[in-house]
């Protein structure tokens, strides 16, 4: 399941590039472009993307850099080359863009795919070969490994420089340096720091992209317009925010943070308060971005437009501190003043429409979660065309908002579009294709479909394994997601064989003690209580437990899941007591954490439920369910298929206490419920439906 060793013969690459730039039948319908160096034919990046493709020394350089803390070479070099490799196709893009528009000549497009990229995969083989050694457990020459490395890297950012998109590895270099020196806080992501910098990278150029910091330009026509009254103090604020400003853009916040201050200090401009307030933000720095910001929107007046843009800003950093009230209040505030302010197309309003959605969401408020998540869609599409990468995004948040209200084909619909978007976008075999398809395995997951669900999670995994090699933590997550769809299939050896590879993979990346390796534990355990070996499932929860109970304290909502899981282990091992137990302690935990109404105290009451019913207390057993039922229904509504699984479990406990035409009446909506959401012929809405027969029976005896 590794990559595969590439040859180190370079001769084979150059005839392809021939082909490409000299054939007149290839590019017969192609567009010609006359440049100083004669005629370029128009370049289409997605057949260069597949011609040159950089996915196995990509898997490599992930992989080597999971390993990294076994290694004896500079660890930094390893995780800027790694991340860098990620982003292959941005510098194909540029170069490909910078060849069509004649920025780049003929010769340097030439010298780039034919010496730099052999050389890239000769050193990415070698690496390989490396790669396999270690993990085989065997001795490797790390000062080779040290200088192909170095090598591999100097390749890399010469292809860039050609491309035109070195400021790429400036970023990866900045967020390095950040992240290597950061505080605790910022470690305790819980991610390996290659993890960190390549989620960084995204967020940032996601944000820059979406909601760019006010341009020099801009500040400047600000500055203009008071320049009269500051004179001096107007050039130098001038002078400093564009320091500031270039740092940040190059994401060296640190460094950005003096000029940004001083700028602020001459001149209290609102843009300079979201500039600083963002930077903080980036810094992880949430105590200062709160204050800096909050002083803003006292100083914006009546601008209407700074006033959104900083409100939206203070709350991601309530969302970053965990504070989803005062985080909604803030981009509720965003979202009301660009209703008034802004054009009803406005791309900011999809951005303060998609954060009220998540925070929502967060708030276990699916259905007013919904109508924002489509609010931002639909902005997305007029401000963007229906087939950018940006709505696909909005098109997924949208399929997971609905998989939440039990919509699941709707939810299914959404997620497709947001997979043919990003396939027509990145291509194939691109990670962010491989989100989707995972997206697209949980829906159908969802809606019993446990072959179509296989299919997709297992097309991620091949994604996951040839971007970032076999021992990356994110093919543990996918490696995990097929494990979990083969368990609930009933192929539970297949099932245990992905975990168990899961969680070798998160053990060595991260140590026997971090949460990722709990949350393996804890899966485990769930496949063998299937497989029923009580005694090893409570061994491996327990020591999910203990993890979680380490990293995060005894109240966490993690530290509630594993408690929950030892509940239904010891339920099966008929310890009732115990089971009661750890199952109130987790609903407590749950209870402090997201209130009483959420539906993850809906799951714990509806299990304290099932133990009383198995304890003979059908009194408290009714109690639970009920309440687990009435905060689904306030949730959900009345037609999910997570308030039919209650229906069905009041129905038992009715039909136990002799109430005939209670349990009835619940079964029947169960089926219902099951029919429209599933299908009527579908594995779970027949169950019922056989249940619901069984109680007429009952009934004419």
């Amino acid at each position: 399941m590794g990559s595969p060793s590439l040859s180190s013969c370079n001769c084979e690459f150059a005839l392809p590039l021939l082909v490409v730039l000299l054939s007149a039948s290839l590019a017969s319908g192609q567009k010609r472009v006359a440049c100083p160096d004669g005629e370029h034919i128009e370049i289409d990046v997605r057949q260069i993307s597949i011609q040159y493709d950089a996915s196995s020394f990509a898997g490599t350089l992930s992989s080597l850099s999971v390993l990294s803390a076994r290694l004896e070479v500079k660890p930094t070099k390893l995780q800027e080359a790694a991340v860098a490799t990620q982003q292959w196709d941005e510098f194909l893009k540029g170069l490909a863009a910078g060849y069509n528009s004649c920025a780049i000549t003929r010769q340097q497009y030439a010298d780039a795919l034919t010496r730099i990229y052999p050389r890239l995969r000769q050193d990415g083989s070698q690496l390989e070969e490396i790669r396999k050694a270690i993990a085989a457990g065997r001795n490797a020459d790390f000062n080779r490994l040290q200088g192909l490395i170095d090598s591999f890297y100097g390749e890399l950012r010469q292809f860039a420089s050609a491309s035109g998109e070195e400021i790429i590895l400036e970023h990866i270099s900045a967020l390095s340096e950040q992240i290597n020196s950061s505080t605790q806080e910022i470690k305790q992501q819980q991610k390996t720091d290659t993890e960190i910098i390549l989620a960084k990278l995204n967020e940032m150029d996601n944000a820059n992209k979406l909601a760019p910091l006010p341009t020099p330009a801009q500040v400047g026509k600000e500055i203009s317009e008071i320049r009269q009254s500051l004179l001096a103090k107007a050039d130098e604020a001038e002078a400093e925010y564009n320091k500031g400003f270039l740092l940040s853009n190059q994401y060296r916040f640190t460094e950005a943070i003096p000029h940004l201050q001083q700028a602020l200090a001459d001149v209290p401009l609102p843009s300079f308060y979201l500039a600083l307030g963002r930077t903080y933000r980036e810094l992880s720095d949430l105590t200062q971005a709160e204050e800096i910001l909050r002083e803003g929107l006292k100083a914006t007046g009546d601008d209407e437009e700074h006033e959104a843009l900083l409100a939206n800003q203070l709350g991601l950093v309530f969302r970053d501190k965990g504070d989803p009230e005062e985080a909604l209040q803030y981009v509720q505030l965003a979202f009301n003043i660009g209703e008034k302010a802004l054009p009803p197309d406005h791309p900011e309003l999809a951005i303060y429409a998609g954060n009220i959605g998540a925070i929502l969401l967060d708030k276990g408020d699916p259905q007013e979660a919904l109508q924002y998540a489509q609010r931002a869609l639909n902005i997305g599409e007029k401000a963007f065309g229906p087939d950018h990468p940006q709505v696909a995004i909005y098109a997924s948040n949208l399929g997971t908002i609905l998989q939440a209200n039990g919509d699941l084909d709707g939810a299914l619909r959404y997620a497709q579009r947001a997979l043919n978007i990003g396939e027509k976008a990145f291509g194939p075999d691109h990670p962010q294709v491989a989100i989707y398809a995972c997206n697209i395995a949980t829906i159908l997951q969802d809606k019993g479909d446990l072959a179509g669900a296989l299919h997709y999670s297992r097309r991620a995994l091949k994604i996951g394994e040839r971007v970032y090699g076999p021992d990356h933590p994110q093919v543990a997550i996918y490696a995990s997601n097929v494990g979990a769809t083969l368990k609930i299939e009933g192929d539970l050896d297949h099932a245990m064989w992905y975990m168990q590879r899961a969680l070798k993979i998160d053990e060595e990346a991260y140590g026997p003690d971090h949460p990722d390796v709990a949350i393996r534990a804890s899966n485990i355990g769930m496949i063998l209580l299937a497989k029923g070996d009580p005694d090893g499932a409570m061994q491996y929860t327990q020591r999910a437990l203990k993890i979680d109970e380490k990293v995060y304290g005894p109240d966490h909502p993690d530290v509630a899941i594993c408690a929950n899981d030892i509940g239904q282990i010891l339920l099966a091992k008929r310890d009732l007591g115990g089971a009661l137990q750890y199952t109130q302690r987790a609903l407590k935990i749950d209870e402090n954490a997201y209130g009483e109404d959420h539906p993850t105290v809906a799951i714990c009451a509806n299990n304290i439920g099932q133990i009383l019913k198995a304890k003979g207390d059908l009194e408290g057993a009714l109690k639970y369910t009920q309440r687990a039922l009435k905060i689904d229904e306030k949730v959900y509504g009345p037609d999910h298929p997570d308030v039919a699984k209650i229906d069905s479990n009041i129905a038992v406990i009715l039909l136990a206490k002799g109430d005939m035409d209670g349990a009835l009446q619940y079964m029947k909506r169960a089926v219902a419920i099951d029919k429209v959401v599933y299908g009527p012929d579908s594995p779970v809405a027949t169950k019922e439906a056989a249940a619901l027969e069984r109680i007429i029976k009952l009934m004419h005896k």
